[in-house]
């Protein structure tokens, strides 16, 4: 994780007229938004590379161009997901104990209001992403995209004009202003090279057998999938699965290593027991 010097500045601005725990509570919960991102993209094989926090929040950094459309939805919609669910934690804290009001009101808004911005169908907000994911199951990745695009900058226009109106009431606002030239910018990114957030998971096992390593085991049917068997890898540990049939049938054990092999080769969403199938064939010839 690193931080650009332009939220160092920010903060400092936060810091001297006195709202510096608004500034590390929104952090925080952009913080918490990327981690569910990156949280859900474990779950599929990959892992977040960086997080670099920026003034208007944080992004994740990496390189992922082969995830599919169904997957980058999975992905995308669990930042929100994940505020929606914090905002109602704290909601259900007023609801229980009153007296915890005035201590988590705040958190409770900031969470909203990161889940509701990013649920906004403009790229590359996450909303954008799961429009343009969605659209191109549908209609194409190039027709979605220039929908996706169009309609962000429906969104970039409508900000800017806002930002123009309050401006001759002299009410002057920057983050309509940065935010609508956010939209703008991030419209012209919207396409095959901006479906990169995450890198794939190293499953190598190499270092941690020169130290020593525990062995976990786990017991699976074989119609789990390679992407489901994934969620089971635990750094510090070596995965072995034990597969069975509907019948509680032993059909085989694949290793960690087997299980990397099989997801690099096959889709993440075929059945662990077609390729224990493939190892036997391969073994007789």
């Amino acid at each position: 994780m690193r931080a650009h010097p332009l939220f160092l500045a920010v903060g400092a601005v936060y810091c001297v007229i006195g709202r510096l725990p608004e500034f590390l509570l929104a952090t925080v919960v952009a913080l918490q938004h990327e981690c569910a991102h990156a949280f859900a993209a474990a779950r599929l094989g990959y892992g977040l590379n960086r997080i670099v926090l920026m003034p208007y929040g944080a992004v994740i950094d990496g390189d992922l161009t082969e995830i599919g459309f169904k997957d980058e939805i999975f992905v995308a919609i669990a930042g929100p997901l994940c505020n929606l669910l914090t905002a109602a934690g704290f909601v259900a804290l007023w609801w229980l104990f009153p007296d915890t009001y005035a201590f988590t009101d705040s958190a409770a808004w900031v969470s909203l209001g990161i889940a509701a911005v990013n649920l906004i169908p403009a790229y590359p907000l996450d909303g954008g992403r799961v429009l343009n994911a969605a659209l191109s199951i549908r209609l194409g990745e190039k027709r979605a995209g220039r929908i996706c695009k169009g309609i962000t900058l429906v969104f970039s226009a409508l900000l800017l004009s806002l930002f123009a109106a309050f401006c001759f009431q002299r009410r002057f606002s920057p983050s309509l202003l940065l935010f609508g030239l956010f939209l703008g910018v991030g419209a012209f990114g919207n396409g095959k090279d901006s479906r990169s957030a995450y890198c794939k998971l190293n499953f190598s096992s190499r270092e941690a057998f020169l130290r020593g390593v525990e062995i976990k085991r786990v017991a699976v049917d074989g119609n789990c999938s390679l992407r489901r068997a994934i969620g089971f890898i635990e750094r510090g540990r070596y995965l072995v699965l034990d597969v069975y049939d509907e019948k509680e049938n032993y059909l085989g054990t694949i290793s960690q290593n087997g299980l990397a092999e099989a997801f690099e080769r096959g889709d993440a969403r075929s059945e662990i027991r077609e390729f224990l199938k493939k190892q036997e064939k391969n073994r007789y010839f």
